[in-house]
């Protein structure tokens, strides 16, 4: 549809004048403003000598023809995003939704729907504020540095001069990626825990690490973390729960599995709770104080049960 390109550097046009540019008949070019409307581009049409077509104001950047399918997964990919209580994209998020679906033909829609219906992401709940996940956003993409007081769980209160990255989002919580030129290191920032930023100059620009690959080879700043290695036996290797922790748990050559991961220490409780709830299919070697939590779960129960 190169009547797409026309459209949006002219505010006022006949189907006349775009038939001639491009080369066709009136009527073909007619037959194109007409598809280019069941798609979802906002043409107004002006009746009698004088008229003819124009783009309200905002109509001039023009949807993509989508499919079913790429719509949905853009749909629920930021729906998850707005599951978050803060995120660095526009307030208006619920608009976002509701103008990709503006711009989709209806046919289209009733598809997206029905199919909408049994697709879902679901992500932790996490309640936080996070006031600063717009000056850290800010700061990643003019490649600034800022002087920020920063509250670790370990430490307390921090003062640090960090260059960002950018952000991204696991179980829940934003981080800042972020080089930490009092420490020399890449590490990561939970961005809740940002309690003042400003922009200072002087400091040498760090070697750029790319962000996808972020969270599996730059630890937490303010979490102490443990080796966990646990045996999973085979139907373990196929529990989701296991899965959702750990990733993808591989299969030994006895049909059971092996994990292996770093944990944060301060979470040891909820690592208890979650390997308990797969019951005899896993045993925790070690840390021993993760093993020492499970048995004292599981002796809480058995006394709820006498």
């Amino acid at each position: 549809m190169n009547s797409h390109h026309g459209l949006a550097a002219r505010p006022r046009f006949t189907a006349a004048e775009l038939a001639g540019e491009f080369g066709v008949s009136r009527r073909t070019m007619q037959r194109d403003l007409a598809t280019l409307s069941e798609m979802g581009v906002p043409l107004r049409s002006t009746p009698g000598p004088g008229g003819g077509y124009s783009l309200p104001r905002g109509g001039r950047r023009l949807s993509p023809s989508l499919t079913v399918a790429e719509a949905l997964g853009l749909i629920v990919s930021y729906e998850a995003l707005l599951r978050y209580p803060v995120h660095p994209f526009s307030s208006e998020g619920i608009s976002a939704v509701t103008k990709l679906r503006s711009a989709l033909p209806k046919d289209t829609i009733g598809e997206l729907d029905r199919m909408r219906r049994h697709v879902a992401l679901v992500e932790p709940v996490r309640e936080y504020d996070a006031p600063l996940l717009g000056e850290l956003l800010s700061a990643a993409l003019d490649g600034a540095h800022l002087k920020v007081v920063y509250d670790s769980i370990r430490t307390g209160l921090l003062g640090r001069i960090i260059f960002p990255f950018g952000l991204y989002a696991s179980s829940g919580y934003w981080y800042c990626a972020c080089f930490d030129h009092k420490r020399s290191a890449n590490v990561s920032m939970r961005a809740d825990r940002f309690l003042s930023a400003e922009r200072v100059g002087g400091y040498e620009r760090p070697v750029h690490v790319p962000l996808e690959r972020w969270p599996h080879v730059v630890g937490h700043d303010d979490e102490e973390r443990i080796r966990l290695r646990a045996r999973v036996t085979e139907r373990g290797t196929k529990s989701f729960e296991l899965a959702s922790l750990f990733g993808q748990v591989s299969s030994d050559r006895r049909g059971g599995g092996l994990v292996e991961a770093e944990i944060p220490r301060q979470e040891l409780d909820y690592y208890a709770s979650r390997l308990m709830s797969v019951g005899t299919d896993v045993i925790v070697e070690s840390p021993p104080e993760l093993a020492e939590a499970i048995r004292e779960k599981a002796r809480e129960v058995a006394r709820l049960y006498g």
